[in-house]
């Protein structure tokens, strides 16, 4: 075979193609050959065609009008998938059988690809060979049946088209230097130069000087070497006045899931700061690159749209639902963003991990009251999944996942912008490889139909193309083959990463592959395959740098590639942040919280559950209520003590609306009563908070037995002994009143009638202490709160109680009154409130104490006491919360 250079081939007469090992080595070879011919030779871009193999091989399958299709590899899963489920040798334990697939669709490419003998005899002696034989079979004859054929079969078949009808080969056929080809594709090869001239192109020579080497502790120092070898290098650029688009580096890494994530944070710290500080005016433009890193599902983008195709009428996760919700990619953002936030909270306080759609749009109602259109869009698709059909083609598939998007107005963005624009354009792609699968699929349902779509969108290769010059390319070893950079650094080159481990294929006889001189197939074919790659990427620049760590992540040592024999120690490569960051700290001279304004007290949030949290603590009222945070969540063991108290809540609600009087309550046998109980229990049950979904039934079970247990303890031991027949006025009355111009929201949970006197209970699911209603030390203001917001009003309170509903053993009452100090019988005592001089003097402590509270909650008050043990500490209070600041708080 003639060997010819580059510039030689120039001034070749005819067409000529020259074929190279990859899609990018292609494109920087006819970089050369425009550099080379400069711009006064416009026409010679017309004679010569530089392209991979693969493709050359398909152009010329084309371009013979041929009868058989080639498949795409997704449609020969597609096919392999239906036979190997279908066939007496899939194993019936298996759970999956998409991996049994792709390694049988490999071995069928391989078995084409090196020309392997189909003899039943080198089949029969293990179950895996038996299973490739007949599925071997059963996958050819629905290729013939399909008149398809696979990439791997072109070459046999052009070799059939070159000796009858003829295939239009160019006047030479020039072939990379170093370009490994399969058996198959050497063999047409072979026959094609009887009929071109066939060349080789020679290897541009960018020298022999012997690679420099280093070894460091970790990968974060290897990462940090390389930093300051780029750092050095484009400073010395920068000197030189040489563009940057100029120059090509490239980082070499043996894994690119584990190099990158570190690479990158270094890269940021030490070689290209400014992307850690970007402005208003510039935008952040990295000059490297991580090629092959990046999958079409892994856009923003193309996210947002696999979360609306995947929607359906079943369960779906609720992030699933909540990131739908706040996508920037449907209708109404960014107007809607705000309130959309607060709904998002409002499922995740409400629904279960798993919730239907129709479920998430239930609770939106409130604030679709507000704002129409904060959950339109939602609408839209439920009524469309309605439509949803069982089962169709893939392209019916695809209409269907258009016109949801259509809906949702996916992707809400302008045309203009270049992501969106190429991102579109790629998923449009993946969309017509899978429309493409309709005669190998057939009808299909709509979970197949998405882990179809969803192998297509994980395993495409896809990246935006950037606007600005990159030249560092941060790739793996196998990808810069055949390519050329002004320097290289290859990253990890220990004796894990060469020699590579020896993979032959368990379906193909071992003997079958090792003949054909596959590389997987056996440790020496392996060894000369890895040391021809060495040998290529050290050859692919005049200056190249080899580094490994001694040890990986866990700690495991690691040794130097043994296949690197001759090198240069290299000098210490120390990386250093190129940024400082100083600043001054005004300090003011004083730090005093500032007063609510006159005009702002009307907006002042949390009702009685303001006075209640400056009672504990000035500062904790300030954090909660001024500035808005929160504690955060604390996990418990099946219901907190917050959905507790909201089930018993609801329960004694509904059991004193149906009974109304002690007359009532007494006219109930004990086995009515607990009907009664049960049945106000359940109604509670159906409270969104407790969901079944949320919970689980047997939980919620449990606590309903515990919750009727109580409530009947209560009703016999509290309620029936009552003195007194009463009247239940109201539960959960909700009145708005104010102090000192502080807006109050007060839910009373239960106002009896004791003659001519009205009493306001308050439950309490934990332990009371009548102490708290004390003034010196009131730290349950409620009660207080609700006497005197209505003391001058028809319905004043004569008393207030606070109940104990705790568990059935432990029940108990406080009470404060101006005509008695119990509504049960109990022993007097000196200090009871049980009569109108006390109760009155009571009403001006309280009103005294609440004054006080006012006034330090309007004046900006944030003291806070160190020597009470509080149960909370002020980290606490560092999770704000986006939470609709309209919304009051009722008190508890």
């Amino acid at each position: 075979m003639v060997s010819i250079e580059l510039a030689t081939l120039l001034s070749c007469e005819g067409h000529s193609i020259v074929l190279m090992p990859s899609d990018a080595s292609a494109r920087q070879c006819r970089d050369r050959v425009a550099h080379l011919r400069g711009s006064h030779d416009q026409a010679f871009i017309e004679t010569v065609t530089v392209m991979p193999v693969d493709q050359w091989l398909a152009e010329s399958w084309d371009a013979t009008f041929p009868s058989k299709q080639v498949l795409r590899p997704i449609q020969l899963l597609a096919l392999a998938r239906e036979i190997i489920e279908e066939s007496e040798f899939f194993p019936k334990d298996c759970l999956n059988s998409m991996a049994i697939t792709r390694q049988f669709v490999d071995a069928f490419q391989l078995h084409a690809q090196y020309q392997l003998s189909s003899d039943e005899d080198y089949y029969r002696f293990s179950a895996e060979y038996q299973a490739f034989y007949h599925w071997q079979r059963s996958m050819q004859a629905k290729l013939d049946s399909q008149l398809a054929l696979s990439g791997q079969q072109l070459p046999a078949h052009l070799s059939e088209v070159l000796n009858t009808s003829g295939i239009d080969l160019p006047d030479q056929l020039v072939l990379s230097e170093g370009l490994e080809l399969s058996p198959a594709a050497q063999a047409f090869i072979r026959r094609c130069a009887d009929k071109t001239s066939l060349m080789t192109l020679l290897d541009e020579q960018l020298g022999d000087t012997p690679p420099r080497f280093s070894s460091v502790a970790q990968i974060g120092q290897e990462c940090e070497a390389v930093a300051a070898w780029l750092r050095a290098k484009f400073e010395v650029s920068t000197s030189l006045q040489k563009p940057l688009q100029d120059s090509l580096f490239a980082i070499l890494v043996p894994d690119m899931n584990r190099y990158q994530a570190p690479l990158n944070n270094v890269l940021q710290r030490q070689f290209y700061p400014s992307g850690l500080f970007p402005s208003a005016n510039s935008e952040v433009r990295e000059p490297w690159v991580f090629e092959g890193s990046e999958t079409l599902l892994s856009y923003p983008l193309i996210k947002s749209a696999w979360d609306l195709i995947s929607l359906s009428g079943r369960a779906l996760p609720l992030e699933q639902l909540s990131r739908i919700l706040r996508s920037r990619f449907v209708r109404g953002w960014p107007e809607s963003r705000s309130i959309r936030a607060s709904l998002d909270l409002r499922w995740r306080d409400y629904l279960s991990p798993e919730t239907s759609l129709r479920n998430a749009i239930s609770l939106a109602r409130k604030f679709e009251e507000e704002e129409p259109g904060v959950s339109d869009f939602l609408h839209d698709l439920e009524a469309m999944l309605k439509s949803m059909p069982a089962r169709q083609l893939p392209s019916s598939w695809v209409r269907f996942f258009d016109q949801l998007l259509l809906t949702a107005s996916w992707p809400n963005a302008s045309d203009d912008d270049v992501v969106v624009e190429q991102c579109r354009r790629g998923f449009s792609q993946a969309m017509d490889v899978f429309r493409a699968l309709d005669r190998q699929l057939g009808e299909i349902n709509h979970d197949t139909a998405l882990s179809w779509l969803q192998h297509i969108l994980s395993t495409k290769r896809f990246s935006v193309a950037r606007e600005w010059p990159c030249p560092v390319r941060v790739m793996s070893y196998d990808d810069a083959l055949g390519l050329k950079f002004d320097g290289v650094w290859i990253m990890g080159l220990d004796d894990n990463a060469l020699p590579r481990r020896v993979e032959p294929s368990p379906f193909l006889p071992l003997e079958l592959q090792q003949r054909a001189n596959y590389a997987n197939s056996d440790p020496g074919l392996c060894l000369q395959r890895d040391q021809q790659v060495l040998r290529g990427l050290l050859k692919s620049s005049p200056e190249v740098h080899v580094s490994h760590c001694r040890e990986n992540e866990v700690g495991s040592p690691l040794g130097p590639c043994t296949l690197l024999s001759e090198y240069i120690d290299d000098d210490v490569w120390l990386g250093a942040n190129q940024y400082m960051a100083q600043g001054r700290v005004a300090m003011p001279a004083a730090d005093n919280v500032r007063a609510v304004n006159p005009e702002q007290r009307a907006a002042v949030r949390g009702g009685t559950g303001l006075f209640k949290e400056y009672a504990s603590s000035p500062f904790f009222a300030f954090l909660k209520y001024r500035l808005n945070l929160r504690e955060f969540p604390v996990a418990a063991e099946g219901l907190d003590h917050r959905i507790q108290g909201i089930l018993i809540h609801d329960t004694m609600q509904y059991v004193w609306e149906e009974l109304q009087t002690k007359v009532a309550l007494d006219a109930c046998s004990d086995l009515q009563l607990e009907a009664l109980v049960r049945a106000s229990c359940e109604r509670a049950l159906e409270n969104p908070e407790l969901s079944v979904a949320r919970f689980g039934e047997s939980l919620l079970s449990i606590e309903k037995e515990r919750v009727i247990t109580l409530v009947c303890a209560w009703m016999d031991k509290n309620e029936r002994p009552r003195i007194e027949d009463f009247d239940v006025l109201s539960t959960e009355q909700l009145v708005e009143s104010e102090l000192m111009g502080i807006p109050l929201r007060i839910r009373m949970d239960r106002v009896d009638k004791i003659g001519d006197k009205r009493l306001v209970i308050d439950y309490k699911t934990g332990t009371i202490d009548g102490r708290s209603l004390s003034v010196d030390n009131l730290t349950e203001p409620q009660l207080p709160i609700y006497v005197l917001a209505q003391k001058d009003g028809m319905a004043k309170l004569d008393g207030v109680m606070l109940a104990q509903l705790k568990s059935p053993d432990d029940l108990k009452i406080h009470m404060r009154s101006n005509w008695a100090s119990s509504v049960v019988a109990k022993k007097p005592h000196s200090n009871d409130v049980d009569s109108p001089e006390k109760w009155q003097a009571e009403l001006e402590a309280w009103s005294t104490a609440l004054q006080d509270m006012a006034v330090g909650i309007l004046a900006g008050n944030i003291e806070h006491d160190f020597s009470q043990n509080h149960s909370r500490g002020f980290n606490t209070f560092l999770l704000p919360l986006l939470r609709d600041l309209s919304i009051e708080e009722d008190a508890q």
